[in-house]
């Protein structure tokens, strides 16, 4: 693939080199358009790190729920602003190399991007959402301990409800996910119509029954885990 001129390549390059410097930063909302600051800010954008600390009471309500549904074959982020009532929803799949253009204007880093669009909620909208996620915990003591292996099927939830940051998680298969209901509450709403990966098995089985997990960073793969106020260390 060739881009139509070599300024665009040298725009790219040079955007993608101040990104870097950037990604030992705390995560933003930009992080997930942006493959560079993804990579080098996913763990602290899971976790709700551009509102946790401002979540004090009074702050506008703020929901992030991610699906994990194998990290390099699908990855669906849902960001909730109750306030406005603005669902923005992104769809991380595998990269398309023959995807660099967007709207006819050359961009080097669009085959990693995804796909992303928003829906405005009515006040009952967001209202159901918030219930659904309520009522499956999402709001009372963190599932800590839960590993979330990012080679298999996972659910993070991070939250300033009612002015108090929560964060917590589910992993398939297990009890907690066989009872949710928020994920059909979000599936309702989304705004991206590409189908569901749903969950099934997967080399991380395989691993299980070897009785250890291969090395993460020969697969490029990761293993987080809930903690008790936030991702505990990994």
């Amino acid at each position: 693939m060739i881009l139509k001129s070599s300024k665009a390549w040298l725009k790219g390059l040079a955007s993608a080199a101040a990104l870097l410097a950037l990604g030992a930063c705390a995560a933003s909302q930009s992080t997930v358009d942006n493959p560079i600051l993804r990579k080098f800010q996913w763990f602290s954008y899971l976790e709700g790190g551009d509102f946790k600390q401002t979540c004090t009471p009074g702050a506008p309500g703020r929901y992030r729920v991610v699906y994990n549904a194998v990290y390099t074959e699908q990855v669906r982020v849902y960001d909730l602003d109750a306030a406005s009532g603005v669902l923005d929803a992104r769809l991380i799949l595998p990269v398309d190399l023959r995807n660099f253009e967007v709207e006819g204007v050359s961009d080097l880093l669009n085959p990693w991007r995804g796909k992303q669009a928003t829906r405005k909620l009515a006040p009952a909208e967001v209202e159901a959402i918030v219930a659904a996620l309520d009522a499956d915990g999402a709001f009372g003591p963190p599932a800590v301990g839960t590993d979330l292996p990012s080679m298999g099927f996972f659910w993070t939830i991070a939250s300033c409800h009612e002015g108090a940051y929560h964060f917590t998680g589910l992993a398939w298969p297990s009890v907690a996910w066989n009872g949710t209901r928020f994920d059909d509450a979000l599936f309702a709403f989304d705004p991206i119509a590409d189908a569901v990966n749903p969950p099934r098995k997967t080399n991380l089985w395989r691993d299980k029954r070897r009785g250890h997990f291969e090395d993460p960073q020969k697969q490029n793969e990761f293993i987080i885990k809930v903690g008790e106020d936030g991702l505990a260390e990994f």
